[in-house]
């Protein structure tokens, strides 16, 4: 029951989002949306639904939209298959958007992947990254988000 009402009564609209004052106002002044947003805290704090609400706000169809948890995948070959995918054109709507959870748990070598595709990416592309341990993430991928 507690799992369905969580869904049930999850925001989808900054406006809707109890807490979190100080990402809310930035989330809203974001203007452009940057291509790379990293979202960290504590487990249960907002990160996805914060990340889901901006994928909205960047007009991404949910043919366009996927989200990843990367405690599923650790490798490189995710984020190379990734980075081929970004380079095409949004099938419904204006971005393409990929949401990384747990990305902190990704390998060495898919970070350097990542990190090529964060420093360069295509014109439509948006990569929402959410971790509750930031400092496991290469520090250039910190700077770039």
């Amino acid at each position: 029951m507690s799992d369905e009402f969580h869904r049930r009564y999850r925001p989808s609209k900054l406006s809707e989002v109890v807490g979190q004052p100080e990402a809310i106002s930035m989330l809203k002044s974001m203007d452009p949306i940057p291509h790379a947003i990293l979202f960290t805290g504590p487990s249960g704090c907002g990160k996805t639904t914060l990340a889901r609400i901006v994928a909205k706000k960047l007009k991404c169809s949910p043919t366009d939209f996927k989200e990843l948890n990367s405690a599923d995948f650790t490798g490189v070959d995710v984020i190379r298959k990734i980075s081929r995918e970004a380079t095409l054109a949004p099938m419904g709507g204006e971005s393409r958007v990929w949401l990384l959870d747990e990305i902190h748990r990704i390998s060495k070598n898919a970070q350097d992947a990542l990190l090529k595709l964060l420093e360069e990416p295509p014109p439509t592309a948006y990569f929402l990254l959410c971790t509750t341990d930031p400092d496991k993430l290469l520090k250039t991928i910190r700077t770039r988000c």
